[in-house]
This record gives structure tokens, sequence and C-alpha cells, in this order.
């Protein structure tokens, strides 16, 4: 009875150790072994390879108790492989399992690596390296185009008639009440035209009614200026102011509008040349008849015979006067008038014919200054 009571609690020992044993192996067994590789893919070096991880994850593995006295009686120990552990449970050992689990780890690590290793595509730099298609300026340089100064040649004056000479007196500082007409009629003597340049404010009473009795028999009213200051020093308001007020009171005057003028002394600088809308008539022969206008009986011959000689002839005495001259003289001066009679006589027995400057010149262009038909500027 002793012995059976032994065994019986020999027995009943080996039940409970079994019933508490089996469920700490079976859970063992089952544990998540993934939260063993996540350690090891923490501590892992990028540059461990697969299997240095499961060597890892392996030794990192608890090995559990083995129960050879485990088995429950009547268990076969001979090696037929029939053991007295609960069906439910499998025999798998933990070791054989493990690896496959971590190398599958370790195979989507490494692709996941590898995918990442996208960094290239973003070297995308040479694309933006677009700056040689701005490099546009050969294309502005048109300059050459406008380069067009050399159409811009001088007027070239055809002579009204190459078997006749042709000369344009030109008379400044008028118009006067009596010496107007007294020229005007001169001219008509020899079938003849001449220019007055007159002042603008002296257009006014009997000096008015000598220019209309002029441009009534053929003379050409022109622009002198409107005080008679030399505006070539003054600001472009004031020429403009001087030109245009004498051009308005002409046209008002006579009912024509002027096409050519003469500044005072012949002074104009080259901006108000190009930017006037008249002709700039200068001269070719000077009498300088407004140096010798004193009329005391002692110098009055001598003074008409300078103006005359100044008109005709060179300092050597040689006949000095061309075809296409233009004639400068003074209106105003009583010396000048009486000068004029003689030179005009001169000049019709050599052949001249007398004609307005627009007539001589055919209408000159603005933007010259005009000497004569053979001398413009």
């Amino acid at each position: 009875m002793k012995k059976g009571a032994i065994y019986g609690v020999i027995a009943a020992f080996i039940i409970i150790a079994m019933m508490i044993f089996i469920p700490v192996v079976s859970q063992r067994a089952s544990d998540p072994l993934p939260e063993t590789s996540t350690a090891a893919e923490q501590t892992k070096d990028p540059g461990t390879t697969d299997s240095a991880v499961t060597a890892t994850v392996t030794q990192e593995q608890p090995q559990p108790a083995t129960s050879d006295a485990v088995t429950e009686p009547g268990a076969d120990t001979d090696g037929t492989g029939q053991t007295g552990e609960d069906p439910g449970t499998t025999a798998t050992d933990p070791e054989t399992t493990i690896p496959a689990e971590v190398t599958t780890v370790a195979e989507t690590e490494t692709e996941t690596v590898t995918e990442t290793t996208t960094v290239p595509e973003t070297t995308t730099a040479p694309e933006t390296t677009t700056a040689p298609e701005t490099t546009t300026a050969p294309e502005t340089t048109t300059t050459p185009e406008t380069t067009t100064a050399p159409v811009t040649t001088k007027p070239d004056v055809t002579p009204l008639d190459p078997e006749k000479k042709y000369v344009a007196f030109t008379f400044d500082d008028g118009p006067h009440p009596t010496n107007s007409k007294k020229i005007t009629d001169k001219m008509l003597e020899y079938n003849g035209k001449c220019t007055f340049f007159v002042i603008g404010n002296l257009i006014k009473g009997d000096r008015e009614k000598g220019m209309q009795y002029a441009y009534d028999h053929g003379m050409e009213i022109a622009i002198h200026c409107w005080t008679h200051d030399h505006y070539y020093t003054k600001e472009p308001e004031y020429f403009h102011e001087e030109v245009y007020k004498t051009a308005d009171k002409i046209k008002e005057s006579i009912g024509e509008w002027p096409t050519i003028m003469r500044p005072p002394g012949g002074n104009i600088t080259d901006s108000q040349v190009k930017e006037s809308e008249f002709a700039v008539i200068i001269w070719s022969v000077d009498t300088n008849d407004w140096r010798y206008k004193k009329t005391d009986k002692s110098v009055k011959e001598e003074n008409v015979k300078t103006i005359v000689n100044n008109a005709l002839y060179d300092s050597k005495g040689n006949f000095n006067v061309k075809n296409g001259d233009i004639i400068l003289m003074h209106e105003i001066y009583e010396n000048s008038y009486d000068a004029f009679c003689i030179i005009i006589e001169e000049l019709h027995k050599r052949g001249f014919e007398f004609v307005t400057v627009s007539e001589l010149l055919q209408n000159p262009q603005t933007g010259y200054k005009y000497y004569s038909t053979y001398k413009i500027k």
C-alpha cells in the first residue's frame, strides 16, 4: 500500500508539473519572434548581410529547457517517434522556423534600401542651364540700318536756262515807305524781279503799303526777323518767335505764307537751320552798302562808287559777278538805291537777267543754307 500511494503521489506530481510546464513551453513557442528581429533591425548595420542578421537573431533566441523525463506513463522510448505530448501542440523546433522569418525581413529590408537609392533622379540641374537661350544680343545689332545719312544729299539746282545768266537781287531791313516802291519800279524797267527780306514789326502804315506794292508787282516778300535781334545767340523759343511772328504778319498783309528766310547778319546755328520750316538764304555777293550810308556831299559820291565796286569787282579790279549769284543790299539807305541803279545797268549790259531767290533756286528745300546756286550747305 505504501508503495502504491507513493506512485500515486509521483504520478499526481508529474501531471501537475506537466500542466504547468507545457503551457509555458507553448507560450514561448508562440511568442512573436519579429520583436527580436526588430531589435536586430535597429542594431543592424546597413553593411551587414542577411546571414549576419539571421545569426544574430538565432543567438538571441532563448533555448527552452529540455524535459526528458516529462513523458506520460507508457511513452514509447524505443525511438518510434510516438510521444506523450498534447496532439494540439506542434512539435516544431523554434530554431528551424526563426531563420525563415528573419530572412524574409532581411529580404524586405534590402529591397527597400535598393528602392530608396533613387537620389540620382533628382539631379535635374542640367535642365535649368538654359542661359544660352538668352544670349540674343547679336539680334539687336541693327545699328547699320540707321546709317541712312548718305541718302540726304545736298540739292542740285538746275539752271533755269543754260543759255542765260541769272542773278537775284535781295534787299534787307524793309519795308521802306518810299524805297520799296522805287526799287520795284527800277526792277520793272529791266523786266526783272527781286526779293525783299522784311522786318516784321515794321510792317505797318506807309511801309506796309510799299511792301504790298512790291508784292503786287511780282516781287517776293520773305522773312528777315521781327526785331532785327541776332537770335542765333538766343534760346530756341526766341528764334521761333522772331521767325514765326514775322511770317504771320506777312501772311496777314499780303495773303501768302513766305517760304524762305534770312537771319540778321547771316548768323544762324545748324540746329536752327534744321528745325526751321523755311529755307535759309545767305548771299554770295556782299556790297557792304550799310557801311557807306552817309549822304554828305563830301562823301556821298565816293560811298556810292564803293558800293558799286564791292558788288561788281574783286580786290584786283576783276569783274566778280557769276551766274547764280545772290546779291545782298539794304533798301533803307539812299546811297544803296543810287548804287543799285548803277549795278543793275552794268549787269544788264553783260547779259544778266534778274529773278527772285525762289525762282533762281527753283523752290529751295528746308534744312539747308543757300549762298548761291553753286554753294549750298
